[in-house]
């Protein structure tokens, strides 16, 4: 056996190699201890190093630390949907994860690397991945700024590729026309008929139709004032989350809020919806809860997402059509406009979209589509001149 420099010692009745560390940085010596040279050499390295670059003794396993840069750091400033959905990503991701009980100094982004590629091959989505990263870049940053760890390694783990047109055009399922009046057809006389005619015919998104009051309506100029949106949240904090509550906000961007022009048609809809309300408003006295909305239920409460998506699910399965979202409403009326020919910069300024290229980015299958139309009818054009 080679000689060693390293002396042994006994703890707890078994045998170790043993080193008296001492350096700068340390109040007092640090004693290190290893079942072989070789171990031992790797912790005094490893301490060495760590001492050298000042790193903080945080014996924190990275579940912990993350759940307190959350609450210390992260979501100070941020709104209370944006809160919701940060600590919902921790809750489902990190929180007794592979990479959880990982001490904060030793996560390398090995670690991230085998813990996002495990997420993919489980069927998790390359979107769901990089939101996941995003929060711990964050927290990773924070580590290395705060002398927890020896390198910021945020920007070296490699994140898979995303077709975005492939990823949208999957997400986007307007009605075709055949399915749109079939649709119209089957909701006469629903709860929510007059809602979903809404977002059919101006495009709303569901947060805006429901935070929408009678005094948004311009009537005599046939418009909507686009200026809020309701969202149902939990409310979080170091205990976990609360029952949640509704919460009325303004639109995250200033092409949110927008005049919508209406069609005369829903204009003299909404004048009847609105005739109907006040009856029922009358009919049930001190039971109704008068907040002014356009769209809510008998008892002129609040509609929450989760209640509409439902009763929206539900008729498109008794219905037999293919599963959507209430989104996709509004991806109806933006396909409707394109095929009547409006223009993508007048259909982006209706929808609220920060810019035309956000618009064409959503609806490229849409466009395409109509350019093989126009193709084929210059096709026509071309042969009845020369029959001519």
């Amino acid at each position: 056996m080679a000689k060693t420099i390293y002396k042994k010692k006994i703890k707890n009745g078994k045998e170790y190699y043993f080193y008296r560390l001492r350096h700068e940085n340390l109040r007092k010596p640090k004693d290190i201890y290893a079942a072989s040279v070789a171990e031992l050499k790797e912790k005094i390295k490893k301490s060495t190093t760590e001492l050298d670059h000042n790193i903080i003794n945080n014996k924190d396993c990275f579940e912990n630390f993350l759940f307190d840069w959350l609450f210390d750091v992260c979501l100070i400033n941020l709104k209370p949907s944006t809160k919701e959905r940060y600590y919902s990503t921790y809750k489902l991701y990190v929180k007794n994860s592979p990479i959880s009980d990982i001490p904060v100094k030793d996560l390398k982004a090995r670690d991230l690397q085998t813990y996002y590629a495990k997420l993919i091959k489980a069927g998790k989505s390359i979107h769901c991945v990089k939101t996941l990263n995003k929060l711990i870049g964050g927290a990773i940053r924070y580590a290395y700024s705060n002398d927890m760890i020896i390198k910021d390694f945020s920007r070296s783990v490699v994140l898979p590729k995303e077709d975005k047109r492939k990823s949208k055009f999957d997400r986007v399922k307007p009605f075709t026309m055949d399915e749109q009046i079939k649709f119209l057809n089957y909701i006469k006389n629903h709860s929510l008929e007059m809602l979903f005619i809404a977002a059919l015919n101006t495009g709303m998104r569901q947060g805006e139709l429901l935070a929408l009051t009678w005094n948004d309506i311009n009537f005599n100029d046939g418009c909507i004032d686009v200026n809020k949106n309701v969202k149902f949240i939990m409310e979080v904090d170091r205990d976990g989350t609360s029952k949640g509550k509704l919460i009325v906000q303004i639109p995250k961007t200033v092409n949110s809020i927008r005049k919508v022009d209406v069609p005369p048609f829903l204009v003299e809809m909404l004048k009847h919806h609105k005739i109907a309300q006040n009856e029922n408003r009358l009919k049930l006295a001190n039971k109704y809860e008068n907040n002014n909305l356009v769209f809510c239920n008998k008892y002129g409460k609040y509609l929450t997402s989760g209640t509409t998506n439902v009763k929206f699910k539900e008729i498109l399965k008794n219905m037999n059509l293919q599963d959507r979202c209430f989104h996709d409403l509004r991806h109806t009326y933006a396909t409707r406009l394109f095929e009547l020919g409006e223009n993508p910069k007048t259909v982006s300024e209706l929808l609220g979209h920060a810019n035309v290229s956000t618009t064409l980015d959503i609806y490229t299958h849409v466009l395409d589509s109509m350019k093989e139309k126009a193709i084929s009818k210059l096709n026509d054009l071309y042969l009845t001149m020369g029959t001519n």
